[in-house]
């Protein structure tokens, strides 16, 4: 019972210190902003499950900042297919996010003479 009390208490004592490592997770993060807005939306649609949660979520993060990605390009593709397949969920979505997908060119390997 006394451990109990103590792994209770501990736990208590911990939610502040998990809100401030939350914080200076965000402050480390490439777009803290952002990083940020999805910690309060994680808070805020924490209760609701399901399509009602991806709703939730989908309204209260702001979309990626791609002038801070390593490949912007590729991020603004990404960002276009997501509008695109907006409103799809499961296969359908991984497919038609697929497709949307501009292809990778790859190089030709040269043969050694």
């Amino acid at each position: 019972m006394k451990k109990l009390i103590t792994l209770a208490a501990g736990a208590l004592l911990s939610l502040p210190s998990f809100a401030q490592s939350a914080t200076d997770y965000c402050a480390k993060a490439r777009d803290p902003v952002r990083c940020e807005a999805r910690q309060a939306a994680l808070k805020n649609c924490g209760e609701k499950r399901g399509a009602e949660r991806r709703a939730c979520l989908e309204a209260s993060i702001p979309p990626v900042d791609c002038s801070k990605a390593q490949n912007p390009q590729g991020c603004e593709a990404a960002q276009k297919a997501k509008e695109v397949c907006k409103g799809k969920t499961g296969k359908e979505l991984k497919k038609c996010l697929r497709d949307e997908q501009p292809k990778k060119k790859h190089k030709k390997r040269q043969a050694k003479t």
